[in-house]
This record gives structure tokens, sequence and C-alpha cells, in this order.
């Protein structure tokens, strides 16, 4: 089940918020606080996604303004509403894993590997908006996915697994839209 499925239901924010926060119990670790099941990557992945997810609703926000053609507003809506909720989830998350003492792990991702080197605010002044936007959501919802993978990789937090899953479905499904406006409307 994707996240654009589980999450219609007014409630999710607070179900998905709830079931994170309670991933982190259990004392059965391996290498992470008594306290908390969860690791240093499960620390670094929520460091890292929430600023992540900012800058791309940041960017979303800006498209719902700025954007020409309707399916780049839809697509842009559909990141503001997603990612949001999200990032309401992941915030109580890092501050139960910083309570904890679980320490972010490197994940040997750069900036530019997570999509995360353009500024937004560039799109302010953007000459041909739609095309300006696909360029810099393209490689950032890649840098996503790649985040989203490194958690599955090494994360042991059960919920941030699945969401991590979630993400790579959805932001891969995003891509594939988003390449093929590419190709139909920039040069």
């Amino acid at each position: 089940m994707t996240i654009r499925t589980r999450l219609r239901a007014p409630a999710a924010v607070a179900l998905i918020a709830a079931a994170l926060i309670a991933g982190c119990g259990g004392d059965d670790d391996k290498g992470s606080s008594p306290d908390v099941r969860a690791n240093g990557t499960d620390a670094a992945f929520v460091e890292a996604m929430i600023p992540h997810h900012e800058q791309a609703v940041d960017a979303a926000d800006i498209a719902l303004s700025r954007a020409e053609h309707p399916q780049l507003k839809k697509l842009a809506q559909e990141i503001v509403q997603l990612q949001s909720i999200e990032l309401a989830s992941l915030r109580p998350v890092r501050d139960v894993l910083r309570d904890a003492g679980v320490e972010p792990a490197d994940l040997g991702l750069s900036e530019s590997e997570l999509g995360t080197h353009h500024d937004p605010a560039d799109l302010r002044n953007a000459e041909d908006f739609d095309c300006a936007f696909l360029e810099l959501m393209i490689p950032h919802h890649e840098g996503g996915i790649r985040l989203a993978r490194k958690e599955l990789e090494a994360g042991i937090h059960a919920e941030l697994r699945r969401m991590s899953m979630d993400i790579i479905d959805e932001q891969g499904f995003q891509i594939r839209q988003m390449k093929r406006y590419q190709r139909r409307w920039c040069s």
C-alpha cells in the first residue's frame, strides 16, 4: 500500500506518528539505546529526511502559484500533502531518538547525492518555471530514494523502514511522471 492510499483518512497523521514513536520501544536493539529500538542509521535517516522533505515542500509551495501546467500543480499539491504528513510523523521520532541519545551514523551521501544542493528559493524567479521545477525536483526525489534505501539497508526501526518503502514507491512514481512532463514540455 502506498502513502497516497494509506493517508487518505483524517486520522492518518496521528496514527502514523503514534506508530513511529511506538516503534522506538524495546530492549533488543542491536546497537541502540536500551529504551529505543533504533540505531544510528535510523537517526541519520530522520535527521536527513526532515530537511529533505522541508525543501521539497518549499519548492512545491512555489509551484502551486507559479506552475503553468495543471498537471504540475496537481503534482505539487501531492508533494506538499504527502511530505507534510511524513514530516509530522518524523519530527516526534527525531525528538525521541535525540532524547534517547541515538547518534546519527554517517550514511555516506553527499548533498548532491541527496538532491539538496539547489535552493528552492531560486525557483521564485525562474523564467521557465515548470522546466526549472522539474530540473530541481527530479534529482531531489532521486536523492530521497537513495536516502530511503540507506534506511532499508541498515536501519532497524520498523516504521521508518515501512516509510522508506513508501517513499521509494511514491517518489519513484513521481519521478516517472516528472520525466514524462520534462520530455513533453522542456527542450
